[in-house]
C-alpha cells in the first residue's frame, strides 16, 4: 500500500479535453440496442502552423453523446460551423466481420456554436 507521502506526489487521474474546430460531418442520431440514442459527429481541428511540416494540417475527431441535451444543442449543426466541444476521450470497441477493431472519440459533455460555417470551408 503505498504510503500517504506518495499519494500525494501522484496526480488525480485526470481525462478532460477541449477541441474548437470546424464541424466535417453533420450530427446523426441512432437508436442502439439497448434503447439509448447516441449522437455522433466529427470535427476538424486546425493544426497550428509551427505544428505544420510535410503532414496533415488538421486532426478529425469523432464526438459522440448519450445525453439529451447535447443531441438538442448540435441539432442544427453543418457543416463548416466553428464549434467548441469539451469531454472526455473514450476507447471503443466494435466486433466486425473481419474481426473487431478500437477507436478513440471524444464523449462531449459540454457543446456551444462558436460560429456559422462560411463558403467554401469544410
Amino acid at each position: 500500500m503505498p504510503s500517504a507521502a506518495t499519494a500525494r506526489r501522484v496526480p488525480a487521474h485526470r481525462n478532460e479535453v477541449v477541441l474548437a474546430g470546424r464541424v466535417t460531418a453533420e450530427p446523426s442520431v441512432r437508436e442502439l440496442p439497448s434503447g439509448e440514442h447516441l449522437v455522433t459527429w466529427r470535427i476538424s481541428v486546425a493544426r497550428p502552423p509551427s505544428d505544420v511540416r510535410r503532414g496533415p494540417q488538421a486532426d478529425p475527431f469523432t464526438c459522440v453523446s448519450f445525453r439529451p441535451d447535447i443531441r438538442e444543442a448540435v441539432r442544427g449543426w453543418r457543416i463548416g460551423d466553428l464549434v467548441q466541444v469539451s469531454g472526455a476521450l473514450r476507447r471503443r470497441y466494435r466486433r466486425a466481420a473481419r474481426g473487431g477493431g478500437g477507436t478513440v472519440e471524444v464523449e462531449a459533455t459540454g457543446v456551444r456554436s462558436i460560429g456559422a460555417g462560411e463558403a467554401g470551408t469544410p
